[in-house]
């Protein structure tokens, strides 16, 4: 093991305060830190440098466990070395270092090679150089500790399950013919799929759009399909499979359809032909498929249609289910239909200026029905599908718009253009606002927090605290850093609002990945989704309401979730990569949202900083050159 020198500094407080200030402990590392990740469920940090992976304890800072990637993985061939293969898609963001979620193990890019490591001991329970074929695609499979690996040998697509226990090959099995580079040019985008679904005894495995069965238990080969496919989602009944398929050019149209899930051969006679999928329902011997045009029941076994007529609406572009009925949005209006396909209300009810806008919210909220969209926001009364307000609060679409749900007072608070509005079911007519606010860089502003005084906003460089009366109680203002006033604030944002992103889930998204929602037949309610973790029922109620402080949120982390991000969100703090007026440094600066407090201001040398904050000890880990920088939580 090699040897980590220990350096202490000491930190010094200013007459302003304080001033921005060096680590609390410095470990050296013999050559330069390429990657870190911390772990959330061990809190353990992990390095990569040079050919050295190492474990740090996030108590003792001390090494937890390390080893030579060279000898436990084996090192880098002459021919991997000039392909620079990246041999696994997970890597798409080039992240040497990635967790895997819910799990100990952090998957890592070694010597061109994929490992997963067990942070609790630095044990390598996958190496993809003990097999032959180049790996392509992994995935972990929950609940029985698994590791599905796919890659190509000899010609041949190879799909091989492991016991991460034991690090034995359970089995490994031939899905069919490898495609070539040429050959897979020519496979339609949207089916280039490598993904795998898995039930009780059946791993149902794509390779570039080709769909294999394979036995859970033993590996063996049931099937492979004769089409391409997107995407498949096993149904509750275990014996069919919803399959999702796309043609043309631009994968301008979609096809739908069920196949038997032992033979794998399609049992509707007609496919549901659209222009695209937007929402799946499984009631067991039915499913709810609603697509660009409308949507309808299906019968499993035949494709009949269960609705004498579909609910119709061009541009069909969400629905929810809600007691039992389902609210729909058809380009820029809505509707409410039972379950027996029947409208509920006289007339579609326009819910934006434009068919093309985003919807921020759109849920019910007690006796009434909340839209919030890019232009408008307005409340229907559920049972008649009259508007609550004469005339829609409009919004500046060019704006963000940021809203979260305030339980206590059973209201949302809204900010958009620079001004905040209180949404509340007993209001008759549409809100003034009770703030009105003066933001610096109101486009970069991408997070909303409810505390019992008020709201926080803030973005990569802003934070400001306004009270529920209106009051604005503080606000911080900081400078990016970069040469002759360059901005930062496109590559430093983050989507980063974890009180509200991680616990509204796909409630607020709109035109988010495909799910297949399971339906208790007895009951009508859900009881889970092929896309989303089952959660108890107090747990979505409380995710459809704050979804609308994440919607927009979640469109930051689609288009900024790359390699870099400089500032980091917790629900209570902002982490801001600032340069110190002063004295024209980088710095990374603490800020408690609950009051504006600076708490820190940490010294950071380059322009894009890797590092990691311990929300548990709130330490931050910073990596630069061969030095891994710890900077302890100030108290």
């Amino acid at each position: 093991m090699k040897k980590i020198t220990l350096v202490l500094f000491l930190t010094f407080a200013c007459l302003t305060g304080f001033a921005q200030r060096k680590a609390d402990e410095v470990l050296k590392m013999n050559s330069k830190i390429e990657d870190l990740m911390q772990n959330p469920i061990t809190g353990i940090i992990v390095i990569k440098e040079g050919n050295v992976v190492k474990g740090i304890n996030p108590e003792t800072k001390a090494e937890a466990w390390s080893f030579d990637a060279d000898k436990t993985v084996g090192e880098s061939t002459t021919l991997e070395t000039l392909s620079k293969l990246d041999t696994d898609n997970l890597f798409a963001s080039k992240r040497i270092l990635k967790n895997i979620d819910g799990t100990p193990y952090v998957e890592a890019l070694v010597n061109y090679k994929t490992v997963l490591i067990n942070t609790l001991d630095g044990k390598v329970v996958y190496n993809s150089a003990n097999y032959k074929y180049t790996v392509f695609n992994s995935q972990f499979l929950y609940g029985e500790n698994q590791y599905l690996v796919k890659g190509a040998e000899n010609g041949k697509v190879i799909a091989s399950l492991i016991d991460l226990n034991t690090g034995d090959v359970l089995w490994k099995t031939e899905q069919g013919d490898a495609k070539s580079a040429f050959a897979s040019m020519f496979t339609f985008k949207a089916n280039a799929s490598n993904e795998a679904e898995v039930s009780d005894t059946t791993i149902y495995s794509l390779y570039l759009g080709k769909l294999s069965a394979i036995d859970r238990n033993t590996g063996a080969l049931k099937w492979t399909g004769e089409l391409e496919y997107t995407k498949v989602f096993p149904t509750q009944n275990s014996k069919n499979l919803v399959v999702i398929n796309s043609k043309g050019l631009l994968s301008s149209k979609q096809y739908l359809n069920v196949l038997d899930a032992e033979t794998g051969k399609p049992i509707w006679e007609d496919a549901i032909k659209t222009k695209y999928i937007v929402y799946l329902e499984d009631w067991g011997d039915k499913i709810l498929v609603a697509h660009n045009s409308g949507f309808n029941f299906y019968n499993l076994k035949d494709g009949s249609k269960i609705w004498k007529k579909d609910a119709r609406g061009d541009g069909l572009k969400k629905v929810i289910s809600l007691d039992g009925d389902y609210l729909y949005v058809a380009e820029n209006e809505m509707m409410l239909i039972d379950k027996d396909g029947q409208k509920k209300w006289k007339s579609f009810i326009e819910i934006s200026d434009d068919k093309e806008d985003a919807i921020n919210y759109l849920g019910k909220v007690d006796d009434k029905v909340l839209y919030l969209t890019a232009t408008y926001g307005n409340m229907v009364d559920y049972k008649t599908g009259k508007k609550l307000w004469r005339g829609n609060l409009k919004f500046n679409a060019k704006r963000p718009l940021l809203n979260v749900f305030d339980e206590e007072n059973n209201q949302f608070l809204v900010y958009n253009d620079e001004e905040l509005f209180k949404f509340n079911t007993t209001v008759k007519d549409k809100p003034d606002p009770f703030a009105k606010v003066n933001i610096k860089k109101e486009k970069e502003l991408n997070s909303i927090e409810l505390f019992p005084w008020g709201v926080a906003l803030s973005g990569p460089t802003e934070v400001m605290g306004v009270s529920k009366e209106g009051k604005v109680l503080y606000h911080k203002i900081y400078t990016q850093p970069g040469d002759g006033g360059r901005a930062w604030g496109q590559a430093l944002a983050t989507a980063g609002s974890i009180g509200l992103g991680v616990s509204a889930g796909y409630n607020a998204a709109m035109g988010s990945e495909w799910r297949m929602v399971y339906i208790d037949p007895a009951t009508g309610k859900e009881t889970g989704s092929s896309v989303i973790k089952k959660q108890n029922d107090k747990q979505l109620n409380r995710a459809a309401k704050q979804a609308a402080g994440s919607a927009a949120l979640a469109d930051v982390s689609k288009r900024f979730s790359q390699r870099f991000d400089a500032m980091r969100q917790s629900r209570d703090f902002s982490y801001i990569f600032a340069k110190d007026e002063a004295t024209q440094q980088k710095v990374l600066v603490k800020v408690k949202k609950d009051d504006g407090t600076e708490l820190d201001k940490i010294l950071f040398e380059n322009m894009r900083p890797i590092y990691e904050v311990d929300f548990a000890t709130q330490s931050v880990y910073y990596i630069f050159e061969n030095e891994l920088r710890i900077f302890n939580n100030k108290i």
